[in-house]
């Protein structure tokens, strides 16, 4: 069946009859094989002729197919890689998923497994093309018409795709890992159910039970990391939608932990050691949900922005009685904000941070989000010590 792009392959491995067979095989399936007979010649081939997909042996004399794999994702992250594999390399292969390969196939090579592994290679491949796409228009968007935006509602809409763009890269490694780590324990139940071979009946009644309880174990966490797949899609669909001004009682918790679910990949990409204490005791406020959420976010990117080689990120939440306001609080070590720049932190457009990493709108909009709920937003900051943002909101009058 033909297949409606042009998707080149890079076969490489150092059996000759092996790169024959799956050359014919994937060429009668539409697909345009380059072959490389080892890693050096592979590299070379993939800088020069940008295949979409690369199909590599592990086990290669010179540079074997791990090596291959991380010298491609250094030169050309774009590209996939299906790494094969005889059964005494399945640790080395699930080394590969860890190194961002698409997926590794057990050799002898089946046709349907092959032919499985490519789709969702090339899934992958088109996902990631697309959300870079989208990221560059986006920047590119922000960049021309900037100067155009006059009203706060834009503002608001703007800055929040602009967190939605960096969310959604960084969902698309945390939502793989479950992924890849659900495929593994249905290989493994697969195995246990004794598929394939009559080991089964040989079995003692210990063993039996000991695989039955292995088997329980790997379906619960199938079943957990699937429901974390669905809450993570889940949180970024309601992150997106643009909406008025929805009021409704909110449990302060509830709304660090949504935001926290969004933001948690990207802590831990960036090397930050979360902090949360909330105060169960805090009361309910009155306000829109999503903007809160947005506004919080913000305030989080720009902490994990300040701390550039890591560092310590606290959020905590109180009552004060006497003031009769909740607090959050979002704290870093980073590299502080300068007196000079307090004075205009929170007007639109104003922005310590390189090109590329921001456009003045996060804490304009966050102000602004603030205001609108009747509270307000401090910082405290000193060069080299961090920063510590507070958001001061009135809580549901209902509470007293």
């Amino acid at each position: 069946m033909a297949l409606p792009v042009n998707w080149k392959i890079l076969l490489i491995d150092d059996d000759e009859d092996i790169r024959d067979i799956m050359s014919i095989t994937l060429k009668d399936a539409g697909y345009s094989v380059i072959c490389a007979p080892d890693g050096h010649t592979g590299i070379m081939l993939a800088t020069r002729e940008e295949p979409h997909i690369i199909i590599t042996d592990i086990k290669m004399p010179g540079m074997n197919g791990l090596e291959v794999l991380e010298k491609i994702k250094k030169i050309k992250p774009e590209i996939e890689v299906i790494v094969t594999t005889g059964f005494g390399d399945i640790k080395k292969a699930v080394k590969a998923l860890q190194y961002d390969a698409s997926d590794f196939i057990s050799k002898p090579i089946d046709d349907a497994a092959l032919h499985m592994a490519l789709k969702r290679a090339r899934q992958r491949y088109v996902d990631k093309k697309q959300l870079s796409d989208y990221t560059t228009l986006l920047e590119r968007d922000l960049r021309t018409m900037e100067q155009e935006v006059s009203n706060q509602a834009k503002l608001l809409h703007r800055e929040k795709m602009v967190s939605l763009g960096r969310l959604a890269a960084s969902m698309v490694h945390e939502i793989n890992n479950p992924l890849s780590g659900i495929l593994n324990y249905i290989r493994l139940m697969i195995r246990i159910s004794g598929k394939g071979n009559n080991l089964k009946s040989e079995l003692t009644p210990d063993q039996r039970q000991d695989r039955f309880n292995k088997f329980n174990s790997y379906l619960e966490i199938i079943e957990s990391e699937t429901q974390r797949c669905s809450d993570l899609v889940s949180g970024l669909l309601k992150f997106s939608r643009k909406t008025n001004l929805e009021q409704k009682s909110i449990d302060v918790t509830d709304l660090i932990q949504h935001s926290l679910l969004l933001c948690n990949h990207k802590l831990e990409l960036s090397n930050i050691v979360l902090k949360v204490r909330c105060n169960p005791d805090v009361p309910r406020v009155f306000g829109d949900f999503n903007q809160l959420e947005q506004c919080i976010i913000n305030l989080i990117f720009n902490a994990i922005d300040a701390m550039e080689n890591g560092g310590d990120l606290e959020i905590k939440t109180s009552f004060n009685p006497e003031e009769k306001l909740v607090s959050i609080s979002i704290k870093d070590n980073g590299k502080g904000i300068s007196k000079e720049d307090l004075n205009f932190i929170f007007e639109p457009f104003f922005t310590t941070k390189n090109e590329g990493y921001g456009v003045g709108l996060g804490l304009s909009s966050a102000y602004g989000i603030v205001e609108k709920h009747k509270g307000t937003i401090v910082v405290e900051s000193s060069l080299d010590f961090g920063s510590e943002f507070i958001i001061k909101l009135p809580p549901e009058k209902k509470e007293f």
